[in-house]
């Protein structure tokens, strides 16, 4: 009994262990932020770095080279104390832009954060913006800016997208789907108008290689209408005599036996006579 009770309590205690230690293993250690502090970092690139540059010199920004972004990222720095990487400061421009061009000039950048969320190595802060558009209803458009920031709170990812209706939505999906299929197809009428054509020129070139042979074969003789006549055997007299008084001959022996009278084959006279 003493001996169960031992290796119950070892489970026990290997049990515990290893619950122990997958507790542990879950726990993650997120990153520590002020909510007030990234909301005005949030604010501070929407409303300074963005919102104010115009749009040409923010298409500049956004297409220089990597020597130029890091220049300005540099004065941006030194000047605010933010720092940024080049690469997203760029990249966040031309989302930015883009966006403008659908919802309008920004009038507004909310003074709180939508939604802030943390993992152990960066912080995600989400920024309404309002723009001067609006939609088919009447309602004014809007996007949302999100800002992604490193322990160090150094941005590393900016991007802007326009917040859709379930409307809207649908539309583009039809759209993009019409769009794709009727690429789709166009391709595929293209194709099979080149594989028509290709074969109408291999058969035109098939034509063309074939008639020079044709062309070189002698022409066949047309066979003669009816064979010629073979010329008729020479009829030769003496026979026909010979054969004129073996039929008279067998005429009187004939008669004689008959009428029991002697007839003489003189008696009989042939006037004709027909070869088959």
């Amino acid at each position: 009994m003493k001996k169960i009770m031992k290796k119950l309590a070892l489970v026990s205690f290997v049990v515990c262990l290893v619950l122990s230690m997958t507790a542990c293993g879950k726990e993650e250690a997120k990153v520590e932020y002020d909510s007030k502090t990234v909301t005005s970092i949030a604010q501070f690139i929407a409303n300074n770095l963005y919102g104010g540059i115009d749009a040409e010199n923010g298409k500049k920004i956004a297409e220089a080279d990597v020597e130029d972004a890091e220049s300005v990222v540099s004065n941006i720095e030194s000047s605010y104390g933010l720092k940024i990487d080049a690469a997203a400061f760029q990249s966040g421009f031309s989302s930015y832009l883009s966006t403008v061009d659908e919802i309008g000039a920004i009038t507004k950048v909310a003074d709180e954060a939508t939604k802030i969320t943390a993992d152990d190595k960066e912080v995600i802060v989400d920024l309404a913006l309002t723009g001067t558009n609006k939609r088919n209803d009447g309602s004014v458009k809007t996007a949302e800016m999100e800002i992604i920031l490193s322990k160090r709170m150094a941005v590393t990812s900016v991007a802007v997208n326009v917040e859709k209706t379930f409307p809207e939505k649908i539309t583009n999906a039809a759209l993009n789907t019409v769009l794709g299929m009727g690429t789709t197809f166009v391709v595929l009428i293209f194709i099979s108008l080149v594989i028509w054509l290709m074969g109408i020129i291999v058969t035109n070139a098939q034509k063309k290689s074939e008639a020079p042979k044709a062309a070189s074969k002698p022409a066949v003789p047309a066979a003669s209408a009816a064979a010629p006549t073979a010329p008729a055997a020479p009829v030769n007299e003496s026979d026909d005599q010979e054969l004129i008084a073996v039929i008279a001959a067998a005429i009187a022996a004939y008669e004689s036996e008959a009428t029991g009278v002697n007839v003489s084959p003189d008696t009989f006279v042939v006037r004709s006579l027909r070869r088959r």
